[in-house]
């Protein structure tokens, strides 16, 4: 009878131990979801569509790219991009006017994307979700050949034929969007060679509109004298940004 409820109580002992979940394999698995690695750099391209006017037919109009190098951080649910931006364009003249500058930079931005699904963004169906971003960017304008400015009075024969045309601009631009992302299944922490190699972590699009919260510009120029000419102000208006982003992991 004594060993009849000894075998009882060992049965019982055995179920409440496996009901509280005392185990290596749970253990394992839980370490193993929190090690992963999640750290990448990132190797980016952004196209926009230009579209800022200002007083006296100062614009920045026209395509522009940014080539991008930075560094970020993939979890299940967000992810976040920093990077150091080269800038390039606006290439066309600007808007009703003969004015034609070539413009050129560095800027930073960084935008972080926020999952709008249930699923990991490395699940394999792929990834979307909201982003938002903010970039600073400071671009130098010098115009090709001799050109016309527009003042804002009269016709396109009565424009002011200008020598010389330079201009300084800075801008810090907030960009909402959306974002889709190709990613692989995460890593975890370990000595292994396949997990120390080098490796494509996923690619990231992100299409956003991009509003200035400042763009302000100094212009300088000279008409016909060499007395030079000063101007200052700020830009309004809104650019059409696409970024196309390679995650690699190390």
């Amino acid at each position: 009878m004594t060993c009849r409820w000894l075998k009882i109580v060992t049965v019982l002992l055995l179920v409440f131990k496996s009901q509280l979940g005392i185990g290596a394999p749970a253990v394992a698995t839980s370490t193993m979801s929190r090690e992963t690695k999640g750290s990448v750099w990132s190797f980016g391209l952004t196209g926009l569509q230009e579209n800022l006017k200002g007083s006296n037919n100062h614009q920045l109009i026209g395509p522009s790219t940014a080539i991008q190098i930075g560094f970020g951080h993939i979890a299940e649910d967000w992810l976040a991009i920093v990077s150091a931006d080269i800038l390039q364009g606006p290439y066309q003249p600007t808007y009703d006017s003969q004015l034609q500058v070539d413009y050129s930079g560095f800027g930073i931005s960084a935008w972080t994307g926020l999952s709008a699904q249930k699923a990991n963004l490395r699940s394999p169906e792929g990834g979307y979700g909201f982003a938002l971003g903010l970039s600073y960017g400071t671009l130098k304008g010098l115009m090709v050949g001799r050109n016309r400015l527009d003042s804002g009075n009269g016709t396109a024969s009565t424009r002011g034929l200008v020598d010389s045309y330079t201009m300084t601009l800075s801008k810090l631009t907030l960009i909402p969007g959306v974002f889709f992302s190709w990613l692989t299944n995460a890593r975890p922490h370990g000595n292994t060679p396949d997990l120390l190699k080098t490796r494509i972590e996923g690619y990231v699009l992100m299409v956003g509109a991009a509003t200035p919260m400042f763009a302000t510009y100094t212009a300088a120029y000279t008409k016909g004298t060499n007395t030079e000419q000063r101007d200052s102000g700020s830009l309004s208006g809104y650019s059409i940004t696409v970024n196309f982003t390679a995650l690699l992991g190390v």
